[in-house]
């Protein structure tokens, strides 16, 4: 089919798909996973569903409460995927006492209509577990795919052996269930999935044009960010840095300032209450971002003013 003079990485979108985000709300949602040993077997149960369904899984995140997973497939496909996850994840939570917890966890499937909102969907889910907490590194999460993309370091990262090479205790071990077969094509190293072998990362990667493209549309793309948490009823929760590029883009491109500390005191309120209404910001966040008096904005979000 010819589409004119378009990008490789547009005809491979407009051929592929269909693409779709799935996410769980972590809002009044209880922990599923309590530490590591426990967050692997989300690996393990994803690396299950990936090759028991249709689906090819192009990014993940498994966080403490809540998951994303950008796939690519059919409508009937993604909810298949969806079913043969979530019956394993409620037998793990059944088999650590916690049951209750399967009826929190209601997926949204987000349809992904071109290539920027690919591009937006798997940049904002490998950026997840570093929005969330500063100790961890977008690019080497063990719990994410942000580690596999155009990294010339993977080849000797792929370790481990084929799930038919275990013994059928490990394989048991695994799989928690009495019916010990797993998919030769499941990599385990110290009986967790490795995620190289579930993530199509090529698949990915063929929708950036070069590792540049993707780490500036990953660590840059503020707005993108700002986009997809909204579209999916998220905080969009950025760093000061972030907030402040932010910041000083509005003062220049809304304000025809110079800064915040030269707007009028009308503009002042304005930029105040849009970083926290559209970007969530804390009101001590605003202050360390802006410059402005932390008590002045208590004032203004009494409610807000234990913020940290």
């Amino acid at each position: 089919m010819y589409y004119g003079r378009i990008s490789e990485c547009e005809v491979r979108f407009r051929e592929g798909g269909p693409f779709w985000h799935i996410c769980t709300s972590p809002i009044e949602t209880d922990i599923y996973f309590r530490n590591d040993e426990e967050h692997a077997e989300a690996l393990n149960i994803l690396a299950i569903t990936v090759f028991l369904s249709r689906c090819r899984l192009l990014a993940h995140s498994v966080m403490t409460n809540h998951f994303h997973f950008v796939l690519e497939g059919t409508e009937p496909a993604v909810h298949e995927f969806w079913d043969i996850f979530y019956d394993r994840f409620s037998a793990f939570l059944k088999r650590t006492g916690r049951p209750y917890l399967a009826k929190s966890c209601r997926p949204q499937f987000i349809p992904i209509k071109d290539l920027k909102q690919l591009k937006d969907e798997i940049a904002y889910v490998i950026r997840n577990h570093f929005a969330a907490a500063p100790d961890y590194n977008i690019f080497a999460c063990l719990w994410d795919s942000g580690h596999l993309y155009f990294n010339p370091l993977l080849p000797w990262m792929k370790v481990g052996k084929s799930a038919a090479e275990l013994k059928y205790s490990e394989r048991r071990n695994f799989k928690h269930e009495r019916d010990a077969s797993l998919d030769p094509r499941i990599m385990v190293l110290d009986g967790v999935a490795i995620p190289a072998c579930f993530v199509d990362y090529k698949r990915a990667e063929s929708f950036f044009e070069n590792a540049r493209e993707f780490l500036l549309w990953t660590m840059k793309n503020v707005e993108s960010m700002v986009e997809v948490a909204k579209r999916i009823g998220e905080k969009p929760n950025l760093t000061d840095t972030e907030l402040r590029s932010v910041i000083w883009q509005m003062c220049k491109q809304k304000y025809n300032a110079k800064g915040p500390g030269t707007l009028s005191s009308e503009d002042k309120a304005e930029l105040i209450n849009s970083l926290k209404f559209d970007y969530s910001a804390s009101n001590s966040q605003i202050a360390r971002c802006t410059g402005f008096r932390l008590s002045e904005i208590n004032q203004i979000f009494p409610l807000s003013a234990q913020d940290k």
